[in-house]
Formats: structure tokens, C-alpha cells, sequence
């Protein structure tokens, strides 16, 4: 993945951190682009036309099941499940595989 950053913002972000800020927002958000929409039980994806209107809905598949966020594995929760339901979900970050969550301490 490469994370493009323009002259123009080198120029306007003069100030090291805010600029090292502004490239790990641009990958965070390249990061959530290439995995796709995230949603849950209670988060739902909009379908906006070009006038600005809703078109549609996207449901979550409730057969899919949820994967390790750091490995990649397939988890034993549906995404369906409530996060209050699960082992080894942290709230901000995602869900973890029993090994990945026993190896972030």
C-alpha cells in the first residue's frame, strides 16, 4: 500500500508532528478502504446516489463470520454477535483470535 502525500500538504502541515499526523491518518484510512465497509448489528452502509439521496441500504451478511484483525483468522463470532458477547474484541481496534489477544499483553 503506498500512502501519497502532495507538495501542497508539505507545505501547509510545516510542523513535523502535524504532518507525521496527517500521513498516519491517510494510511489509517487507506488501511479501512482496501479492507471495505465494516458493519456490525447495529451499523449499516448507505447507498448515496449522485443527488445526494440515499438509494439504498447495506445490510451485514448475519452468516459472515469475523476475523482477527491482526492475523487474519477466522474467529468464532458472527459479526452479527454484540461485542459484549465476545472474547477478545477491543472496542476501537476490533476483534482478535484467542492467540492475537493472548499475545498483545
Amino acid at each position: 500500500m503506498n500512502v501519497i502525500i502532495t507538495k501542497k500538504e508539505i507545505y501547509d502541515t510545516p510542523n513535523d508532528a502535524e504532518l507525521g499526523r496527517l500521513v498516519r491518518n491517510k494510511f489509517w484510512q487507506e488501511e479501512r478502504n482496501q479492507r471495505g465497509p465494516q458493519f456490525d448489528d447495529e451499523h449499516f452502509g448507505l447507498v448515496i446516489g449522485e443527488d445526494g439521496l440515499v438509494k439504498g441500504i447495506i445490510r451485514p451478511d448475519s452468516d459472515e463470520y469475523e476475523k482477527c484483525i491482526m492475523c487474519g483468522e477466522t474467529v468464532p463470532y458472527l459479526k452479527s454477535t454484540h461485542i459484549d458477547l465476545r472474547n477478545g474484541y477491543i472496542e476501537g481496534a476490533g476483534q482478535l483470535c484467542k492467540e492475537c489477544y493472548e499475545k498483545r499483553s
